[in-house]
């Protein structure tokens, strides 16, 4: 009994372990296990042991956080850590709306709460409706609403009795694509007293009293959300007969969210003060929308949530907590304004990457420091905003590959590429506190296929910038343009522009020439100013740039127009080899350069891949 074996999991290996068993037992000298009826019975026995060890092991996976690997568990876990997990979000649209001729032309017209209206995504006709009420004043026969705030979804709504007045009856929500942040919880006294009461969601259990009108709201391991009320000793309870209505949007998610450079259109889904007459801005498409948090997401926010104890006090607190609360920012990143570069006492700064466009809305902005973070942070530590920093890495890959090995073709091949690139740099760099690696860039391309042989690969950096037009801009001091990498002396060139010369409008372009000859890699260069049509230098010295740091000052340009198609400025430039591995800091967030071919505006192409058949 000694000698038994009990630690195999493997079938095959525990049968084994079964049989020297048996062999050991004078009982069964000279036995054919292999022949014999005994051989199933131990296929039995076996399978019952690997059956039972699989079913331990999943059980005592799923009771931890960090090695469960279902969703209701991590839900289930989370819910002892005080974090309910996030439910999905409906995109959000900024409209400025004119109602002409409304019946009996008011003074004043009120465009109701829940107003709907409609917009066709990918195909598909989705429905916005107001969350709150707007009114506008009469203008000849005009009325004019700005700044309207439209959300993705279709109004629901139900109803619970009150049956058990203690806090263990829930009152589950049967939706399951229900935005918890539109939910309405409003209880009416009973079926014969029609009045009513709002309760609202309780965020900070410290400051309830037994007379709180809060509801708790939580995730059952299903997938469902549910609310339940308090005890008349931490906020007030409810009575028997009591009615509650529970309201909200059903939503759609992140399949709602439209690019900004793509053009959205509203139209109103009915009249709006009885007229028909209705004119609709779009100052923001649809963004925002998120599908419910996944079981990744909960394992890394809810022990930090927990930590911090509904309290903002390390940076970790700042990120998990604005994460929760904020589904229109992909990638949040957080650092104490003592350590920034120049120090900024006092302050915590905060910048997000949304998941369309470059910045995140002024409104958002104010929200986010007036109202979500303002009872949390510590008193005298102001939170401030900082935009994130894009740099634009621009690729030229060279592949040499066999076309005995595959099936692709050249072009094909290219393609492979070209996708895996875009793949790679999504999955693996476009995030804040993310670097990119060459190294691993040519590791990922080389295992696109078998056939292919080797890749060079050439990197070019690339930061963006709107000069305001008609004006004179200045890049100097804090305001320069840093590539944060060292550049290549002679390699930095701008898109177009125009400025006027001589009473014409002259197509120019920024190129830098090195200060010394031969050039010094870790020295500094001039930017000059370049005729786009006959290479003819219009100012030599606009600014000057270090090719150790990758600072770039523009001491002042006044550009009067942009191609068509172009409404800023490109400034690349290549880099040294010894910077092909990019180190993003803080706020800067490295994207892949997703610019075409436009040859009028000097535009190079974000991405080009060269695939070449070499036979060995």
């Amino acid at each position: 009994m000694s000698n038994l074996r009990i630690s195999e999991l493997d079938f095959d290996q525990i049968k084994t372990n079964l049989k020297t068993f048996l062999n050991a037992q004078s009982q069964f000298t000279d036995y054919d296990f292999e022949g014999s009826s005994l051989s199933v019975l131990l296929d039995v026995l076996a399978y019952n042991t690997h059956y039972n060890a699989y079913l331990s092991n999943m059980l005592m996976n799923e009771m931890f956080l960090d090695s469960a690997v279902k969703r209701s568990s991590a839900v289930s876990i989370a819910k002892h850590l005080g974090y309910t997990p996030r439910s999905i979000r409906g995109a959000k649209a900024d409209l400025s709306i004119i109602v002409t001729n409304p019946t009996g032309l008011p003074s004043v017209l009120t465009l109701d709460k829940f107003t709907s209206f409609t917009s066709t995504v990918g195909g598909t006709s989705y429905t916005f409706l107001t969350t709150t009420a707007h009114t506008a004043t009469r203008s000849g026969s005009n009325y004019t609403f700005s700044g309207v705030k439209v959300t993705e979804g279709t109004l629901t709504s139900f109803i619970h009795v009150v049956t058990n007045t203690t806090p263990d009856a829930k009152y589950e929500i049967p939706t399951a694509n229900i935005d918890t942040t539109t939910l309405q919880v409003i209880v009416q006294t009973s079926a014969t007293d029609t009045s009513t009461l709002t309760y609202n969601l309780a965020t900070d259990i410290s400051s309830l009293t037994s007379s709180s009108r809060v509801f708790y709201l939580e995730q059952t391991p299903m997938g469902n959300y549910q609310i339940y009320f308090g005890d008349d000793i931490i906020s007030k309870a409810l009575s028997v007969g009591n009615i509650i209505t529970l309201q909200y949007l059903a939503v759609s998610g992140a399949t709602v969210n439209v690019s900004g450079s793509i053009a959205q259109s509203f139209a109103a889904a009915g009249t709006i003060g009885g007229s028909s007459d209705i004119s609709i801005t779009v100052n923001s498409n649809s963004t925002g929308g998120a599908d419910e948090e996944t079981i990744t997401s909960i394992k890394f926010n809810a022990p930090k949530f927990n930590a911090a104890k509904n309290r903002l006090i390390t940076t970790d607190d700042y990120e998990s907590y604005i994460k929760a609360q904020v589904t229109e920012a992909e990638s949040v990143i957080v650092w104490g304004g003592e350590t920034n570069d120049p120090p900024f006492y006092g302050k915590v700064l905060i910048s997000l990457k949304p998941f369309s466009g470059y910045a995140i809305s002024s409104t958002l902005k104010e929200n986010l420091r007036d109202v979500i973070l303002a009872n949390k942070a510590v008193i005298s530590v102001t939170p401030e905003f900082v935009d994130p920093i894009f740099l634009y890495l621009n690729v030229v890959v060279s592949v040499n590959f066999n076309p005995n090995l595959t099936t692709y073709t050249s072009e094909q091949i290219k393609t492979l590429v070209t996708n895996g690139i875009t793949t790679f740099m999504n999955s693996t760099v476009t995030q804040f506190n993310k670097s990119f690696y060459s190294s691993q860039l040519t590791r990922y391309l080389m295992n696109l296929d078998s056939s292919i042989l080797s890749i060079t690969t050439e990197l070019n950096l690339q930061r963006r910038f709107t000069p305001v037009i008609n004006d004179t801009n200045f890049y100097t001091d804090s305001n320069k343009i840093k590539f944060f990498n060292k550049l290549h002396p002679g390699e930095i060139r701008s898109t177009r522009f125009f400025i006027s010369l001589n009473g014409a409008q002259t197509s120019v372009y920024i190129k830098d020439k090195a200060d010394d000859n031969p050039p010094n890699f870790e020295g500094t260069g001039t930017l000059q100013l370049l005729n786009a049509l006959t290479e003819a230098i219009v100012n030599p010295n606009i600014g000057s740039v270090s090719y150790l740091t990758g600072d770039v000052s523009i001491d002042g340009i006044t550009p009067t127009g942009f191609n068509v198609g172009q409404t800023e400025i490109q400034l690349t430039a290549s880099l040294q080899e010894v910077a092909y591995n990019i180190t993003a800091e803080r706020n800067q967030i490295i994207l892949l350069d997703d610019s075409s071919l436009f040859t009028l505006a000097n535009r190079e192409a974000g991405v080009t891949v060269t695939a070449t058949a070499v036979i060995e």
